[in-house]
């Protein structure tokens, strides 16, 4: 869930007092749609009526919302949809005041009668969701029933794949998400040579080294790593950081479908599997150093730190595979190992500071990041070793894998200065 501007704060908020509530939940009348009283839903449905976009192998179809529940909508469009097709699906509340990136699957699609043309009732379930993410999504209804305006700025992108694989990912069983990232890594490790370079990846290395080291030696990776950043500094981070961390494995899962071999498709579906527990792990960590929940579900990141999460939305939705995997897979994780080996050596010195207590889970993130983190920038190059086949889009790995390297510089650099401390920055005084 990404926050742009103030709107997001009151969806988030309502979806918070209406979790802390005792309300009834008031049943709906029986309608032309509505099964007989013992096979209605256990979800609440609420009417949702938005325009949809459906985006097809590079084309484009229109519709609108039907109806939304915590688990899944109901469309009604002129497109016929198979049965278990994937779906990634961007919702937009209010212009640019609240975004959603759900995954979804289809469960039915019929056709009406009645109409003069064809049109289809299709029915989306949504895949691994969180109950946060429900209540949010069942807020954002609430809010567009009652605010015209918003309502009629707020629109759903859907994206659709018919490839066979790509339901693979759509369809993760709780077993495979419950393996731990490190067998992933063993397995991989026993099972994948990776190939030979060709000289223009070692050019993209050269051409890259200098951002990536200043990532490395910037003010707030050295003094996290020395223990010397200050609490304001390593908190607001942690925060602020948070919704990029949370959409993360969002963007990989896009890349999905645009795959055209196995080798591909089998790494992206590892990668969106090891980082489902990513966010999750990213929470423990913040609440170690004194955060709460609320606070990064509700952060409104700086412009220089929201700008991180905005190029990847849009590298992995509107470039090429391996422009997307270059950004994302090979830039950020490749430095994202770097950072977890340096920032975690800093995390004993805030133990006891200001109440601070680093439990077990608080090492996760970062212990995970800087294990296995090497596989994935790998995996990643294989990839774009065999989709980028010309000059022209070697070109254009080099020029966003240096991007995402300096979008995360940015927001490293606004956080350090916006949240320095005044006076003395040392940990032990708690500042």
């Amino acid at each position: 869930m990404q926050n742009v501007k103030g709107g997001r704060a009151a969806i988030v908020s309502h979806a918070i007092r209406k979790q802390g509530s005792k309300e009834t939940v008031r049943k709906k009348p029986v309608s032309a749609y509505t099964k007989p009283a013992r096979d209605r839903r256990s979800q609440e449905r609420w009417t949702l009526k938005i325009p949809v976009r459906f985006r097809i192998q590079g084309k484009e179809a229109s519709g609108r919302t039907h109806d939304l529940s915590p688990t899944g909508l109901r469309v009604i469009s002129d497109t016929k949809l198979s049965l278990a097709t994937p779906l990634a699906m961007q919702f937009c509340f209010g212009g640019e005041t609240c975004y959603a990136q759900v995954a979804g699957q289809v469960v039915f699609c019929r056709k009406l009668a009645n109409h003069a043309h064809a049109k289809y009732e299709i029915g989306i379930k949504f895949s691994a969701i969180r109950e946060w993410e429900q209540r949010i999504l069942n807020s954002a209804a609430q809010v567009l029933r009652e605010d015209r305006l918003t309502r009629d700025k707020s629109f759903l992108t859907i994206q659709v794949s018919e490839d066979n694989l790509a339901r693979e990912a759509a369809n993760l069983s709780a077993e495979s998400a419950e393996v731990h990232p490190e067998e992933l890594y063993r397995g991989f490790k026993r099972g994948k040579k990776f190939t030979p370079h060709p000289p223009w990846i070692l050019e993209l290395r050269q051409h890259i080294e200098p951002t990536w080291n200043a990532i490395l030696n910037s003010r707030l990776i050295q003094e996290a790593s020395a223990g010397t950043l200050s609490l304001p500094q390593m908190r607001a981070w942690l925060l602020q950081l948070y919704p990029f961390i949370e959409t993360f494995p969002k963007w990989i899962a896009l890349n999905i479908p645009k795959t055209q071999d196995a080798m591909s498709r089998g790494f992206l579906i590892d990668n969106v599997r090891v980082e489902k527990r990513h966010a999750e792990q990213w929470v423990y960590m913040a609440e170690g150093f004194g955060l709460k929940r609320d606070d990064l579900y509700t952060v409104k990141p700086l412009p220089e730190v929201d700008a991180l999460t905005h190029w990847l939305w849009s590298i992995n939705t509107q470039g090429t595979l391996a422009e997307a995997v270059a950004a994302t897979n090979y830039a950020i994780e490749g430095i994202t190992k770097d950072i977890a080996i340096a920032t975690v050596k800093g995390f004993p010195h805030y133990e006891g500071v200001d109440g601070i207590h680093l439990e077990r889970k608080a090492y996760w993130w970062m212990e995970a990041h800087a294990k296995y983190d090497d596989l994935h920038p790998q995996q990643a190059l294989e990839i774009i070793k065999l989709y980028a086949t010309s000059k022209e889009l070697q070109n254009k790995v080099r020029f966003v894998t240096r991007r995402s390297l300096e979008y995360i510089l940015m927001a490293f650099e606004t956080c350090y200065t916006q949240f320095q401390p005044q006076g003395s920055a040392a940990v032990a005084q708690g500042v």
